[in-house]
C-alpha cells in the first residue's frame, strides 16, 4: 500500500500537492473549532436546544450557498476560490470566542459555513481535473486523509491546550474560547499554499452554458444527492452532539475528548488510505454499501452501552467505517457526470447535507432537552437513516455505476500486492 502511495505522490501535480499543504491546515483549523466549540457554548451557558441552533447555522451557509457558488466555480479558476475561503473562514474563527450574543454566534458560524461550504464545492472537480486515471483513486483517498490527519493534531492539541490552560485562564469557557481563535490562523495561514496554485483553466470552458449540461443529467444528479441527504439527516442528528454525550454519559474533559477525537481521525485517515482497494474488489457502490451497513452496529452500541471502553470503540469505529465512503463517493461522481455538473453536483449534495445538517441538530437538542438527555434515541434515530440511505444507494447508484463508470473505476492493485 505504502508503495502505491509513494508511486501516486510521485506522479501528483503541484496544483495537488500544494492543495494538500493548504487542506491540512483548514482541516486542522476545522477540527478546533469542531472538537471544541460545543462545549464551549454548554460551558457559558446556552441550553441543548440552543447549541444546536447555533450548530445548525453552519450548516444554513451550506444551503444557502453551495447551489450558487457550484454555478460560480463552474466558470472560475479554483485558486481564488480556496484563499477567500480560508481568508473568510479564519476571521470568522478568530471573532467568534469575542461574542456573546445568540444572534452574534449564530451569523459568525453561519459565515463559517458559507466559507467551508464555498471551499468543499471547489474541490473534487479541482482534484480531477489535476489527476490523471493512474493516481486518481488514490489522489482523492489522500486528499481526504491528509485532511483529517491535520484533524488529528488539531483536535488532540486543541483538547489538551484547553485542559492546560483552563485553570491558568480562569476556566474551561475562557479556554476554548482562546484556542477556538488558533484556528483562525491556521485557516489564515492555510492562504500561502493556496496562493500558490497553478490553476488558469475553469472547469467549464467559455461560451458554454451551464444550465443545459444540468438539465440533461439532472436524474444523475438526483441519484447522488438522495442518499447524500438521509445520510446527512441521520448524521445531523447525532455527531454534533457527541462531545457531550461523552461528557454527560462517561464525565469526559476537554482533553480526553480531544484524544478521543483525535485517535478517531487518525482511524479514519486509515479507513480512507484503504478505499482504491475496497475500489478494485468490490467496484463503487458494493464498497459505499458495506461499509454503511457496517457502521450501524457501532452506533447500536453507542446507545445502549454504559461502559466508556465500549463507548470508545464504538466511537472509534463508526467514524472510520462511514466516513471512508466519501472519497469513494466524490471519485464515482466526478468520473459519471460531465464538465459543468461537476460543481453543480457538489453543490447539490452540499446544500443537502446543509439542509440535513439543519434538522437534525435542531431536532436532536430538542429531543434532548425534552426527555432529559437521552442520547440513545440520537444514536437509534441515526442508524434507522443509515439503513434507508444504504438501500437507497444501492438502488440509485448501481446502474449509473454499469452504465457510466463499469470496469474502468477498476484500480491497479494486484500487481502492487
Amino acid at each position: 500500500m505504502l508503495r502505491r502511495y509513494l508511486d501516486d505522490f510521485a506522479r501528483m501535480r503541484p496544483a495537488a500537492r500544494r492543495y494538500l499543504q493548504g487542506s491540512a491546515l483548514m482541516g486542522a483549523a476545522q477540527a478546533v473549532s469542531w472538537t471544541l466549540l460545543v462545549r464551549w457554548l454548554d460551558a457559558i451557558g446556552y441550553t441543548k436546544t440552543q447549541i444546536g441552533s447555533i450548530q445548525s447555522a453552519d450548516s444554513w451557509g451550506k444551503t444557502l450557498i453551495a447551489i450558487p457558488a457550484a454555478f460560480l466555480l463552474a466558470r472560475r479558476s479554483a485558486r481564488g476560490v480556496f484563499v477567500g475561503s480560508a481568508v473568510v473562514a479564519g476571521c470568522a474563527y478568530l471573532v467568534m470566542p469575542s461574542l456573546s450574543s445568540f444572534r452574534a454566534l449564530y451569523v459568525c458560524n453561519f459565515i463559517a459555513g458559507l466559507a467551508m461550504t464555498v471551499h468543499y464545492v471547489a474541490i473534487a472537480p479541482f482534484l480531477f481535473r489535476h489527476s490523471g486515471p493512474e493516481e486518481r483513486a488514490g489522489l482523492f483517498g489522500l486528499a481526504e486523509a491528509v485532511r483529517t490527519m491535520a484533524a488529528v493534531v488539531g483536535a488532540f492539541a486543541g483538547g489538551h491546550i484547553v485542559g492546560y490552560l483552563q485553570e491558568t485562564l480562569g476556566g474551561e469557557d475562557v479556554a476554548s474560547g482562546w484556542v477556538i481563535r488558533s484556528a483562525g490562523f491556521l485557516s489564515l495561514f492555510a492562504t500561502i499554499a493556496y496562493w500558490r496554485i497553478e490553476d488558469h483553466e475553469p472547469s467549464m470552458p467559455a461560451g458554454r452554458a451551464i444550465l443545459p449540461v444540468v438539465r440533461e443529467h439532472r436524474g444523475l444528479l438526483a441519484r447522488f444527492a438522495i442518499p447524500q441527504f438521509v445520510i446527512a439527516t441521520g448524521a445531523g442528528f447525532c455527531i454534533p452532539f457527541l462531545p457531550l454525550y461523552f461528557k454527560d454519559r462517561f464525565d469526559f474533559a476537554p482533553g480526553d475528548w480531544g484524544s478521543l477525537f483525535s485517535a478517531g481521525q487518525v482511524l479514519m485517515s486509515l479507513g480512507f488510505l484503504m478505499t482504491p482497494f475496497a475500489l478494485a474488489r468490490l467496484g463503487f457502490v458494493r464498497s459505499i454499501v458495506a461499509i454503511e451497513m457496517s457502521s450501524i452496529p457501532f452506533f447500536l452500541v453507542l446507545a445502549f452501552t454504559g461502559n466508556v471502553g465500549w463507548a470508545v470503540l464504538a466511537f472509534l469505529m463508526r467514524g472510520a467505517l462511514m466516513n471512508s465512503t466519501h472519497p469513494l463517493l466524490k471519485n464515482m461522481m466526478m468520473q459519471s457526470t460531465p464538465a459543468g455538473a461537476r460543481e453543480v453536483q457538489t453543490g447539490i449534495n452540499a446544500t443537502l447535507w446543509g439542509v440535513g445538517w439543519v434538522v437534525g441538530p435542531i431536532a436532536a437538542g430538542r429531543v434532548l432537552d425534552a426527555t432529559g438527555d437521552d442520547y440513545a434515541v440520537l444514536m437509534q434515530t441515526t442508524a434507522g437513516l443509515y439503513v434507508v440511505a444504504a438501500v437507497l444507494s444501492w438502488l440509485l447508484l448501481r446502474p449509473v455505476e454499469q452504465t457510466r463508470v463499469g470496469g474502468s473505476a477498476r484500480v491497479r492493485v494486484a500487481e502492487e500486492e
